[in-house]
């Protein structure tokens, strides 16, 4: 469970994706690769995970809450794949739709100018080396609440037991040693500021942009 402190500084606030600093009216590229996310039975159902953006140099960047299968039929996509999005320095504006549920390990890793990003409340575990090296994060939005946040999972540490002999009379194992160990890659979530229960949409409100809010 992730704890909450001094260090990490959070902005809770009500709020729409489109209120993210230089994001735009943008389209999912056209370059975009997907491939089966889980395994069925009935393949022409499965939903779908980005596992490249191709050669796209947008800074922002509008993933689509869903695609075409091989099949022709349109399923959701459910899970940026590793090292989707991995060395792009272009990118600065990364907007996920509600339906992503996985991201995997690396899968933002040497986004150096990535500053915004919306994750789904769908997301219950941020994987090690997740954000590596995105060193300019400066704004999360998230779609749930700080109560939701906190019971992510982000993936920063990995603690070890030393077990001994049970101790003389009783199941139990004496401890040797124990170890708390740094896992590096996602640094740049517990110094970014977080924005909660943010609505992610596809696309924004013709009212919206009326409003100026883009």
């Amino acid at each position: 469970m992730l704890q909450i402190d001094n260090a990490m500084r959070s902005v809770v606030t009500k709020g729409v994706v489109s209120q993210m600093e230089g994001v735009k009216d943008v389209s999912p590229p056209e370059g975009m690769k997907y491939a089966p996310a889980i395994l069925s039975l009935h393949p022409e159902r499965m939903p779908l995970g980005l596992v490249s953006i191709g050669d796209d140099k947008s800074r922002v960047i509008r993933v689509a809450g869903e695609a075409r299968n091989r099949y022709g039929n349109t399923v959701p996509v459910i899970a940026i794949a590793r090292q989707a999005f991995a060395g792009n320095e272009n990118v600065t504006d990364i907007i996920l739709p509600a339906s992503i549920e996985r991201l995997a390990a690396g899968a933002f890793a040497g986004c150096i100018n990535l500053r915004s990003i919306t994750i789904p409340k769908k997301i219950k575990t941020i994987r090690a080396g997740t954000f590596a090296g995105c060193i300019r994060l400066e704004n999360v939005y998230y779609e749930g609440s700080l109560e939701d946040w906190r019971k992510v999972n982000i993936v920063h540490g990995r603690y070890e037991v030393d077990f001994g002999p049970l101790i003389p009379g009783t199941p139990v194992q004496t401890v040797l040693a124990e170890r708390q160990f740094s896992i590096p890659g996602n640094e740049a979530l517990f110094s970014a500021n977080l924005h909660f229960r943010c609505a992610l949409k596809d696309k924004e409100s013709e009212e919206e942009r009326r409003n100026g809010y883009i």
